[in-house]
């Protein structure tokens, strides 16, 4: 797992050699979250231990990327509308019952979505499919996404300045650690869980 972290740094710092201008780094850690969020987390944290980008420009630039992120399931859900099957299943006549519900509880739905694994689609899709206005929901996706980014980036940074200090660690790799380990380690366990639960003599 270290050398597997210290492979990713050095392959960030690799990747961003001769082009280290703030911009282009908070650039590409926002394209970064649309793929891999964690690791454009992580990479942030990294890149603004070892002074490539200040915490201010690392933080927006994820943060911003993953708002835009959920933004585009909003899209996609709003999108699918015309969908013919997606249209019966999510605008017919529960259309105005499910809006209402998930209008109410729409600051719970979003907080919980960046909190627990997988429920980032379903909520932010199925707000575009009932089409909950726009603007609170990009409201309370904001301030989600703010607490939720800021939260890890303090979390990572007093664990890794721990982890550096004890166990000898470089900085960037340590700060890093807090996420990419994780970020492995619950669809390994998810893995397992489905493998050990398969009936014996079924294959996968």
């Amino acid at each position: 797992m270290l050398s597997s972290c210290g492979g990713f740094i050095a392959w960030v710092q690799a990747a961003l050699a001769g082009m280290a201008e703030p911009w282009v780094i908070a650039l590409v850690l926002a394209l970064t979250t649309l793929l891999l969020e964690d690791l454009a987390i992580a990479a942030g944290v990294a890149l603004a231990t070892q002074g490539l980008i200040s915490w201010e420009l690392s933080l927006a630039a994820v943060a911003g990327g993953i708002a835009v992120g959920d933004l585009g399931l909003y899209g996609l859900g709003l999108a699918a509308t015309r969908v013919p099957w997606l249209k019966r299943r999510y605008v017919g006549e529960r259309s105005t019952w499910a809006r209402g519900k998930i209008s109410s509880r729409l600051p719970s739905a979003m907080l919980l979505a960046r909190v627990i694994p997988g429920l980032r689609l379903v909520t932010c899709t199925t707000c575009g499919f009932v089409r909950v206005p726009l603007l609170p929901f990009t409201g309370w996706l904001l301030l989600a996404v703010a607490l939720w980014t800021a939260g890890l980036y303090g979390t990572s940074v007093a664990i890794g300045h721990a982890l550096a200090e004890h166990l000898g660690l470089p900085p960037a790799v340590a700060v890093a650690l807090p996420i990419i380990v994780p970020a492995a380690a619950v669809p390994l366990y998810r893995h397992l869980r489905i493998r050990f639960k398969r009936p014996q003599g079924q294959t996968p």
